[in-house]
């Protein structure tokens, strides 16, 4: 379970900017998802990326959510893909191709920003905690205190994305607009 929610900042979100919330929960994964397996990188190339940024463009700009990742993103964007526009199965993605292309995808963009950017990031996330109205004073250290334990598991992310980090980097971005500044 993400931090995010454990915590109820998501009702924050609505003070910051919802790519700052999402983009910043990826530090919050729990630690059964570190073990998520990926396919090598190989199994990634530019055509595959480009179809996933893309369909993401596509669907964000048609629901109004940021596109995030974490262990449950793709089947996310796979479930609101088939209940309206079908792009993924249409594009040649089965629902396990489309979530090894996702998570590669996104692990690489991860990998791809500069770690001293993440950790402003975050900073700037934990500094926001206080505006945070509904929450109170030890609820917000305790969250802060958490967060900032957390910026480790971003290494592992962006460990995992490392190999991807070429073929996406040409899609940075378009990922950044939509995952970032959206």
């Amino acid at each position: 379970m993400l931090l995010i929610e454990k915590y109820r900042l998501k009702a924050g979100c609505n003070r910051l900017s919802r790519g700052l919330c999402r983009s910043l929960a990826i530090a919050m994964i729990s630690t059964a998802f570190m073990g998520f397996a990926t396919v090598g990188a190989a199994g990634l190339d530019s055509s595959e990326v480009q179809a996933v940024v893309t369909i993401l463009e596509e669907l964000s700009s048609e629901t109004g959510d940021t596109v995030f990742y974490d262990e449950e993103a793709a089947d996310e964007w796979f479930l609101i893909d088939d209940e309206s526009s079908k792009r993924i199965p249409a594009a040649g993605f089965t629902r396990r191709a489309w979530k090894e292309a996702f998570d590669q995808t996104m692990t690489g963009f991860i990998a791809s920003i500069p770690r001293s950017e993440l950790e402003e990031m975050m900073e700037e996330f934990v500094n926001r905690i206080g505006e945070i109205t509904n929450m109170t004073p030890e609820q917000k250290q305790e969250a802060a205190d958490a967060l900032r334990a957390d910026i480790g598991k971003l290494d592992a992310i962006r460990e995992r994305g490392a190999p991807y980090q070429d073929v996406v980097s040409p899609y940075a971005q378009r990922l950044r607009k939509i995952a970032l500044e959206n």
